[in-house]
């Protein structure tokens, strides 16, 4: 006799055909994007409407807690959403929000919506005026969507089309996939910086601190041209700053990895050769207990993913080292160093050198003015937070 699927059984087996068939290089590519929007500071707007909106409201907290990025929905302020669509009409509610905004280049807009939105057919024109908004503001568009994806497959950067294996159930797949692509996103390594709670408990003693260091004006003097810094010439001119072993011996003795991350345009230039670089950097790691060196070879010309003040050098050396990146600090002595470290998710420590340059656009945790300060305020806030 033969056995008539449940509707249990059926649903299930359409979920694993939607599964099976999600483009995996999409979201390869939306990983990357996120990546890259939190390395230059930027935001990620996301809209939904209706259960799209209630994902929209989980996801902001997991872009920012689980990926440190900052993130919003214009649904979940009920006062701002009704009194727009109240005075100046639903169709231009998220576009009115995100003007307010200042919507700018670096950000990103997310949408989650069954539909993706269709002027001719009056479906979600909120959506497709606010990505209209956001093709002429230059801010990169993600989607996740279900059917062929509307207006939003059209014009976004990345579209993830969840399948239709089932035209009677577009709806519930697709906003319950919203939810598995967006926890892939938080959870892939390209863009998760904060370990989350239960997986923090199973594996406690595996996750490590570190202290990210920048190389010139903090472990070793800069050579001032200019009221700016540059690097030593070669590994002869190499001059250690005074008491950095000892400081760094310290932070090594309470459990910090020590991870250099520097960037080295002069390489791109010509102005160095890569051998040069690495004796420089051999000279110091035989006189100081540093784990390991990240070099970035570019200038900002590149567009690279490592050059600070972009958290890419962070992000590898926390992939490579097991770190805890919210439990890590970056110390440098450039605005460059301490944004990056802020969009890596760390807490940051200026050493003011006196550099005629500008400032981070976010002050840092704190600003000293030697490696062996910056080691015991780390030190200190260490221990308060392993007091707690």
């Amino acid at each position: 006799m033969n056995h008539e699927p449940t509707f249990a059984e059926k649903f299930l087996a359409e979920a694993a055909q939607i599964l099976a068939g999600l483009d995996v290089s999409r979201l390869e590519k939306a990983a990357k994007l996120l990546s890259d929007v939190r390395a230059n500071a930027g935001r990620v707007f996301i809209l939904g409407v209706g259960g799209s909106a209630a994902n929209a409201s989980h996801a902001v907290n997991d872009f920012r807690k689980i990926a440190g990025i900052e993130a919003y929905a214009p649904t979940d302020n009920v006062s701002e959403l009704t009194a727009r669509t109240n005075d100046e009409g639903w169709a231009t509610v998220f576009e009115g929000w995100l003007k307010t905004s200042k919507l700018q280049a670096r950000d990103a807009v997310l949408v989650f919506s069954v539909g993706g939105g269709d002027l001719e057919r009056n479906v979600s024109p909120n959506l497709v005026a606010a990505l209209q908004l956001a093709k002429s503001t230059g801010a990169k568009i993600l989607g996740i969507v279900g059917r062929d994806g509307g207006y939003t497959a059209k014009v976004a950067d990345v579209c993830i089309v969840i399948p239709t294996v089932n035209p009677a159930h577009v709806t519930p797949h697709t906003e319950a996939f919203q939810a598995v692509v967006w926890h892939l996103l938080v959870t892939h390594p390209a863009v998760k910086i904060t370990q989350t709670k239960w997986e923090a408990t199973a594996n406690v003693g595996r996750l490590s601190r570190a202290v990210f260091l920048d190389r010139d004006g903090v472990l070793n003097r800069a050579v001032i041209r200019d009221g700016k810094p540059y690097p030593p010439a070669s590994a002869a001119e190499l001059d250690i700053a005074a008491g950095a072993e000892h400081a760094l011996r310290e932070l090594k003795a309470q459990g910090f990895k020590l991870l250099v991350v520097t960037n080295q345009p002069d390489l791109a230039k010509g102005l160095a050769t890569r051998e040069g670089v690495d004796a420089i950097n051999r000279k110091l790691a035989a006189a100081l207990p540093v784990d390991e060196f990240f070099v970035c070879p570019h200038v900002d010309g590149d567009n690279c993913d490592c050059r600070k003040p972009k958290a890419g050098l962070l992000l590898e050396g926390a992939r490579r080292h097991q770190i805890d990146l919210s439990a890590s600090f970056m110390i440098g002595d450039r605005w460059r160093d301490v944004e990056a470290g802020q969009n890596a998710g760390c807490r940051t420590v200026l050493i003011d050198q006196g550099y005629q340059e500008k400032h981070p656009a976010r002050p840092p945790d704190a600003i000293v003015h030697s490696l062996r300060e910056a080691a015991d305020w780390i030190l200190h806030a260490h221990s308060i937070g392993a007091a707690r």
